[in-house]
């Protein structure tokens, strides 16, 4: 409408210029000043013409889908996770008090609105069938766990943002046209207090601006949307367009693990693939607070195993260049450089109390999660 007025405007100067006879230079004088708005109204009319234009999701996920593939490439280039290999990482499924019940995450799994997110033949039978080692997460995760919701957890050092990193990029590749984006978060700058949704929106539109864009329809009213409309960020995570990967949940101040767990379960319901790290202890004591009993629901859970000491040994010398080299076969006392690793074994042969009530072999448990971390600090700072 402005640029209309502005038209008739310039259209009713010029003819009112010809009635009376004006010059040129007055007649040019009295249409100038209309020639700036006239364009501005012309330039905020075209962009409103295009933002208008329908919005593709499917092409806007594909996009999130190159721009976090190509993202966490380049972050596994700077950790050198992949030179001179990764780093071995083995787990096991952990006790009934960290995990639902199998039977009811097989019953949750075929109880999901238009079947079960993978095929049941491939689901383990049991929990014990989530035991696996390095590239065998992508499968643990979107075969063998039948509601594809995991949690991950270990101690400082064994592995698990290594292991998320992995899975993440193990989902990217299988990942075909229209499935969901695995998108990873950390949790270490969410307020529990704030809606879940709110601040994954908020770190989407931090990283992928374009993903601030109005969305092309609206969904369905949530406590995610309270803070304003629906723009793209939220509209894929309401769709369900994003699997969160959500990395140290025991990052968060303690006092606040029990309401966490309760915002996790309400913002992301049981039908929604999911995947939490944490280290153990944190995550136990959550579980399992006097007076209240949260689980992460249709959530399976396994536990990283300490790294090997032959396998830190063999790394080491690969990293130094092989065992001809002296770096890698040779101490400087001349004896095999893979001694150094015994100062980071338990003294003395001390056990350690197990999750599961049982009890561990020297060389696991928080010793040997330092190991681990001696081995990352000894190859250049590569910390899992």
């Amino acid at each position: 409408m402005y640029l209309l007025l502005s038209v008739a405007a310039l259209t009713a100067g010029l003819v009112l210029a010809q009635c009376f006879d004006l010059g040129v230079a007055q007649t040019a004088a009295a249409a100038l000043p209309t020639l700036a708005p006239g364009y501005l109204a012309w330039a905020a009319f075209h962009a409103d013409r295009r933002e208008a234009e329908p919005v593709d999701v499917d092409k806007v996920l594909e996009q999130l889908a190159v721009a976090v593939r190509t993202q966490w490439d380049n972050e596994a280039a700077v950790r050198r996770i992949n030179d001179p290999y990764p780093l071995p990482v083995g787990w096991e499924a952990v006790s009934g008090d960290l995990a639902e019940d199998w039977p009811r995450l097989t019953d949750l799994a075929r109880a999901w609105p238009g079947g079960p997110p993978g095929d049941p033949a491939l689901w383990s039978t049991d929990a014990a069938g989530l035991a696996g080692q390095d590239a065998d997460i992508g499968q643990v995760f979107c075969e063998r766990v039948p509601t594809e919701r995991l949690v991950i957890l270990g101690e400082p050092g064994a592995g698990k943002s290594v292991l998320m990193m992995r899975l993440l990029q193990d989902l990217i590749a299988r990942r075909a046209a229209g499935d969901p984006v695995p998108v990873l978060f950390s949790l270490v700058s969410w307020d529990p207090h704030q809606p879940l949704k709110t601040w994954m929106a908020d770190q989407l539109r931090r990283t992928r601006p374009g993903l601030a864009k109005a969305a092309p329809l609206s969904v369905a009213v949530t406590e995610a949307t309270e803070s304003g409309p629906t723009d793209l960020a939220l509209y894929l995570l309401n769709a369900g367009r994003v699997l969160p990967l959500l990395d140290g949940f025991d990052e968060l101040p303690p006092p606040r693990h029990a309401a966490a767990l309760d915002r996790l379960n309400r913002a992301l319901p049981a039908w929604q693939s999911l995947v939490l790290t944490s280290r153990t202890d944190p995550y136990r004591t959550a579980l399992n607070r006097p007076g209240t009993s949260v689980r992460l629901n249709g959530a399976a859970a396994i536990q990283l195993l300490p790294l090997k000491a032959e396998d830190a040994a063999d790394y080491l010398r690969r990293d130094a260049g092989g065992a001809q080299t002296p770096a890698g076969g040779q101490g400087r006392d001349g004896g095999p450089r893979s001694g150094d690793l015994g100062a980071h074994r338990a003294p003395h042969g001390r056990r350690h109390h197990c999750p599961s009530g049982g009890a561990q072999p020297p060389g696991t448990g928080r010793e040997g999660g330092e190991a681990r971390l001696g081995v990352r600090a000894r190859v250049r700072g590569r910390a899992g």
